[in-house]
């Protein structure tokens, strides 16, 4: 039987990647933390694998950051904490949340108020570590995302969360495009404030204009899908588009 991996195919289903992260579970049941030469070494005397073939294997769960030399967890591990666990199912619903948004929802809802904004910072801090979430900027503020998701949809989600972007948006799915100066009216909102928005939405690529001066506004074309798909999923889940 040929053991020879190439690399190219090697996904975390593959069974001998399945097999070198039992042996990196059972090293770290017993050490609590992880050491990639004691990995090796163990799995080169238990595998029927080739040493090229051993390396490649363990350079894509590194790569992955699946596996982190010196570390007390795996990938999977990392989430058996439920504290953890619970941030993470947080920015998984709740794309583009803020830290100051998880911080209010996270700490606030736990029933026996454990958990400080120090303890939030270094689980969020373990989550990217591991790439079960990015961060990204937006503006002045940092968003966290589930590390597979589009950038597109954290930054289009964050945006949406505001009531008057969303009913600028919503505004601009009934019609193609509007004069600026007709939308404030139309949404029954103060005028500064929707303008302000209308720029920071075009700054972001989420509207755009014909002209200049900004006088007629709509979505821009290649995102229009993802923001109305983006404005379907938070209609479909939240009970905050009025």
């Amino acid at each position: 039987m040929n053991y020879e991996i190439i690399e190219p195919s090697l996904t975390l289903e593959h069974p001998t990647v399945q097999n070198v992260l039992d042996i990196a579970q059972s090293i770290l049941d017993e050490n609590k933390v992880l050491n990639i030469s004691t990995l090796y070494n163990i799995a080169k005397r238990e595998l029927k694998i080739s040493r090229k073939g051993l390396l490649q294997v363990i350079r894509f769960l590194i790569n992955k950051n699946v596996l982190i030399d010196g570390s007390k967890y795996t990938k999977d591990s990392v989430l058996s904490n439920s504290y953890r666990k619970k941030i993470y199912l947080f920015i998984e619903t709740n794309l583009g949340a803020h830290f100051s948004l998880i911080r209010k929802e996270i700490l606030s809802s736990e029933e026996d108020k454990i958990g400080s904004s120090g303890q939030l910072l270094w689980h969020l801090k373990m989550l990217l570590k591991f790439d079960c979430i990015k961060k990204i900027k937006v503006g002045n503020y940092s968003i966290f995302i589930p590390y597979d998701l589009d950038e597109e949809i954290g930054i289009i989600s964050f945006h949406l969360k505001d009531k008057i972007n969303r009913d600028i948006i919503r505004l601009l799915e009934q019609k193609e495009k509007i004069l600026q100066s007709e939308i404030y009216k139309v949404i029954n909102e103060n005028r500064g404030k929707v303008y302000y928005r209308i720029s920071n939405l075009i700054e972001n690529g989420i509207l755009t204009s014909e002209d200049k001066d900004n006088k007629y506004i709509s979505l821009t074309p290649d995102r229009k899908y993802k923001v109305l798909q983006t404005l379907d999923y938070i209609r479909e889940n939240f009970n905050c588009i009025e």
